[in-house]
């Protein structure tokens, strides 16, 4: 088990790299300079410890990892820093924000905006958590809350041990505030892969969940009859006979028929070891809620390069939006010449109003590349939303990914 000293050091290239990204991703949210710099790692395991990091005005982001439940993840923002981020986001004047982030008067529109930074947030970790826990990690934003002057939020648990990593914050001219991230035990774990000692109740419970250890098997008796069958595999095989293992023509022509998975382990079939739809959930997961305007979306599409967007109800997928609705719904001349009153008054409608007779076809977080596909050929769509076990957008599956894939490993 490792010291605190040395998690400390061990943790620290990762929220480096972290926070590198974060900064980029804000600068381009909010058209002006972000600086993010750590400033310390830390444990804290107690309700008594984490009541310090409430000493002002916060706001606050809890999110959850859903694909191996390993924990969760509290953002807590200065306030001051949630007003600078929000209003540079909403493109508000400089001097409302100074005036706004002096009185720290956070009201509704900030607290709403805050929600869209912090889903800029997560997605900036989320990048580097799914290289890290390509077995299943994801994380979602679930709710955010403003906590006043000595208010807990409630999703802190007593007696849980968290890694606390603190950084400073500077966004544009406006002062700098430290920020914090707040990752339970068991997320840091599987995140950082680290051990971390918890609480006697932490240890307790893992060493009640940890499989009894395996025996080793005998070793195999060594008999005559397999060095011969060993030296008849390993000698060559003769012109017009098939290797051991090699795809034959059938093999071929189920692939091209979409009806076979792989092995991750030599790329030959594999019916029982199916391919995970995470494999090809290329498409990075953005959602707006279903009473944003349609403009909201138009510029997501424009100036963030988003293809798909999911259209988001009390946190779970409704229906999806794709490019082509768009210009479907604005006309084939949208963009080209200055907006009519039309146009206007459709951009200002709620993106609920879209495809709202849409039959929403989806796949399982947990699903497989031949499930996708027969869904993509069945109802002719272009893409496929992946969906959590709470119905939370997770990503997208395309149609040039799952032919992409079949190609290689038909070349494999």
């Amino acid at each position: 088990m490792d010291t605190p000293e040395k998690i400390v050091k061990k943790t620290r290239p990762f929220f480096l790299n972290y926070f590198a990204k974060l900064a980029n991703d804000l600068n381009t949210l909010t058209a002006a300079p972000v600086v993010c710099t750590l400033t310390n790692v830390e444990l804290m395991n107690s309700l008594d410890d984490l009541e310090s990091l409430i000493e002002k005005d916060r706001s606050v982001a809890y999110v959850r990892e859903d694909g191996l439940n390993s924990g969760d993840v509290h953002l807590i923002f200065d306030v001051a820093t949630s007003i600078a981020l929000t209003g540079l986001m909403m493109m508000m004047g400089e001097a409302v924000i100074q005036t706004q982030v002096k009185t720290r008067d956070y009201n509704e529109e900030f607290q709403e905006g805050f929600n869209e930074v912090s889903n800029q947030v997560v997605g900036a970790m989320n990048d580097l958590v799914e290289k890290k826990m390509p077995e299943g990690g994801h994380l979602f934003l679930e709710k955010t809350t403003h906590c006043e002057f000595g208010n807990m939020p409630p999703t802190f648990r007593d007696g849980v041990t968290y890694l606390v990593a603190s950084a400073d914050i500077q966004v544009a001219n406006f002062p700098v505030e430290v920020c914090r991230w707040v990752m339970s035990r068991g997320f840091a774990e599987a995140l950082l892969k680290i051990e971390i000692e918890g609480t006697p109740e932490e240890m307790a419970a893992s060493a009640a969940k940890a499989p009894p250890p395996r025996e080793a098997p005998p070793a195999p008796e060594v008999v005559e009859e397999q060095v011969e069958v060993e030296e008849v595999a390993s000698s060559e095989v003769e012109e017009g006979e098939e290797a051991p293992g090699m795809a034959t023509p059938e093999d071929l022509a189920r692939i091209d028929a979409g009806s076979v998975e792989f092995s991750n382990a030599d790329g030959l079939p594999a019916p029982d070891e199916p391919g995970s739809v995470r494999i090809v959930m290329l498409e990075q997961p953005f959602s707006l809620k279903e009473e944003e305007k349609i403009m909201r979306a138009i510029n997501a599409m424009r100036e963030e390069g988003h293809r798909y967007i999911g259209v988001d109800r009390n946190g779970k997928l409704i229906r999806v939006v794709s490019q082509s609705d768009l210009r479907q719904v604005m006309g084939p001349f949208f963009g080209t010449k200055a907006m009519g009153p039309r146009d206007k008054a459709i951009c200002t409608l709620p993106l609920g109003k879209l495809n709202q007779n849409q039959q929403l076809v989806r796949v399982s977080l947990a699903g497989t590349i031949n499930q996708a596909a027969d869904l993509l050929m069945e109802f002719n769509l272009r893409a496929l939303p992946v969906i959590s076990n709470q119905g939370v957008l997770r990503g997208f599956v395309t149609v040039h990914a799952v032919l992409n894939y079949f190609r290689k490993k038909k070349r494999a």
